[in-house]
């Protein structure tokens, strides 16, 4: 959920395993499992989010997520991604979901 809105919805497996939506991916990225590991003499750091939630009381036209994304172009600016199923119980609504596949490093 994102900006009071489902953004992804699925089981816990298929989420973990098959991220679709962009925020998604960016929150399991953003997570201390396995983001701790030493590099040199150094942790690495965690990923985070760029940018800060919209406001919720004056949400824009598109994507809530827009201005975070970095898939984001005009489109999601304007208009509300519909759901795209790609299982029974798992949906994402991202105008770019088919570059949203990346795999979790």
């Amino acid at each position: 959920m994102y900006a009071g809105c489902i953004v992804e919805e699925g089981t816990v497996r298929e989420i973990m395993r098959a991220p679709r939506h962009p925020y998604t991916l960016a929150l399991l990225k953003s997570r201390a499992h396995g983001a701790l590991a030493r590099v040199g003499n150094d942790r690495a750091r965690l990923d985070t989010i760029a940018g800060s939630p919209p406001d919720l009381a004056n949400l824009p036209p598109g994507c809530a997520f827009a201005d975070r994304c970095a898939r984001a172009n005009e489109t999601c600016r304007r208009l509300q991604p519909e759901p795209v199923v790609f299982s029974v119980g798992h949906l994402a609504r991202c105008h770019h979901i088919e570059t949203a596949t990346t795999a979790l490093a």
